[in-house]
């Protein structure tokens, strides 16, 4: 779903690292003082093309079976997140602690190519995800909420030797969340909430190089960015009834600038040589990024004392995410955005059979965020199909939520073109799915 709710998965993501583009070999074959020139624009943007990015489709969060119920519920401290006026439903103070284990698999199946290697690796990745949410009266109308946790992440492994492997080798990212927020209850029928939240991010992104000289193999870089930006999360809720009620949620954009310098590895001495003449080696490396704004509205009703039901629609703003510049030394480079305004929507229905125990069940949607004409391997969104199963019970006295979720991610169709150095190929997504166990333990005090 989103970064905070659609199918878990979502992020973003890393671009590939298109590492030596057509301009490098112009400067090699048309220049008579290579040692002297500064690298051209275009350079820099097929180097440095490699960046955290916000994933929608792996979003790590529960509300629900398949992400449901993320903004109309509140039953809980992880509306903190979530659906932030919520939580002025809470009467005790109360603290919600999550783990989720995924495990996900992609293969990439090569059909045409430049170069020689053929299909990505079977990747298989393995994943625990912590988060934690509290929240807790401070009078009969003021409520405060804290959170911290990991709202998305991504992670992609092709291997050394795949036909893509001079755009991307292996990309991982992480994103950590911290929300605080004051809620208060305006009437009994409407609660309004706002707070601050921060987000730090941090990638490590791989290509191998394709070396100038023969003999030498492929060389390899690697560039580890992170940084952090300030925003605000704002929040309403509308008791219609005791038994419905309808939720609303928005997130605003952040601009994080990420910094890190590239590590070569395993270049012959001419590319070497020429790197290091433009000031490529050793260069820190700066990039304005942008985390695109989040809207969600849901809905939650019991339509009897057993069965109840949500629904949620999620709006992120993706035509402004993405780099906006790169920057090295004194050289910049404007980068537009290539994505689309992304939707998704879920909804449950949840079944309970004894005061503590119930079973739910619910599926999600959630639309790509990028054209076939316009998507990567670094970065490989497509649309977003979930479903899954949860599990109300008491622990060990304690309240546990458990989900189950399965998502198929599509077949991500990719035509991905490259200088003489990288080389071009086109494919798709053979296997490409993920498989979420989500567990939250309610304590309350």
């Amino acid at each position: 779903m989103n970064y905070s709710e659609t199918d878990q998965n979502a992020a973003k993501c890393v671009e590939p690292i298109r590492l030596l583009s057509s301009q490098l070999r112009h400067r090699l074959v048309s220049t008579e003082d290579k040692r002297t020139e500064r690298p051209s624009h275009h350079l820099i943007k097929g180097l440095l093309t490699v960046i955290l990015v916000l994933l929608p489709n792996l979003v790590v969060a529960e509300i629900g079976p398949a992400l449901s119920g993320l903004t109309g519920s509140a039953n809980d401290a992880t509306a903190v997140f979530f659906s932030p006026a919520g939580i002025t439903r809470l009467d005790q103070s109360e603290m919600v602690v999550q783990a989720a284990l995924m495990f996900k698999e992609s293969k990439f199946e090569v059909d045409e190519a430049t170069y020689s290697g053929g299909d990505s690796d079977n990747d298989q990745q393995i994943a625990v995800i912590p988060g934690v949410f509290y929240a807790r009266p401070l009078n009969e109308r003021w409520h405060l909420g804290l959170s911290v946790n990991v709202p998305s992440g991504f992670g992609n492994n092709y291997g050394d030797r795949w036909s893509g492997r001079y755009h991307t080798q292996e990309s991982t990212l992480a994103f950590v969340a911290a929300t605080g927020v004051l809620a208060y209850e305006l009437t009994e029928k409407l609660s309004l909430a706002a707070g601050p939240y921060a987000m730090y991010t941090d990638s490590t992104v791989t290509a191998r190089v394709n070396n100038l000289l023969p003999g030498y193999g492929d060389g390899k870089v690697e560039l580890e960015e992170d940084g952090a930006d300030l925003g605000f999360v704002l929040g309403a809720m509308y008791q219609f009834t005791d038994t419905t009620r309808v939720g609303l949620t928005y997130r605003s954009e952040l601009k994080p600038d990420l910094e890190g310098t590239p590590t070569f590895k395993n270049l012959d001495p001419l590319l070497r040589e020429t790197l290091a003449a433009a000031d490529l080696l050793g260069t820190e490396v700066d990039v304005d990024f942008t985390i695109p704004a989040m809207a969600s509205v849901g809905f939650y009703t019991e339509v009897t004392d057993e069965w109840s039901v949500t629904g949620d629609l999620v709006w992120l703003d993706m035509s402004e995410f993405g780099i906006t510049h790169l920057r090295v030394e004194e050289d910049s480079v404007s980068v537009n955005s290539k994505f689309r305004d992304m939707w998704a929507t879920s909804a449950s229905i949840k079944y309970r059979y004894a005061e503590d125990r119930a079973i739910s069940i619910g599926g999600l949607y959630a639309s790509s965020a990028v054209t076939d004409d316009n998507r990567d391997v670094g970065l490989p969104l497509d649309r977003t199909i979930g479903g899954g199963v949860g599990w109300e019970l008491p622990i060990r006295g304690y309240p546990c939520h458990i989900n189950l979720n399965y998502f198929d991610l599509g077949d991500a169709e990719v035509s991905q073109e490259g200088g003489p150095l990288t080389g071009d190929f086109e494919g798709s997504f053979s296997s490409n799915w993920a498989v979420m166990l989500d567990i939250q333990v309610k304590l309350a005090h």
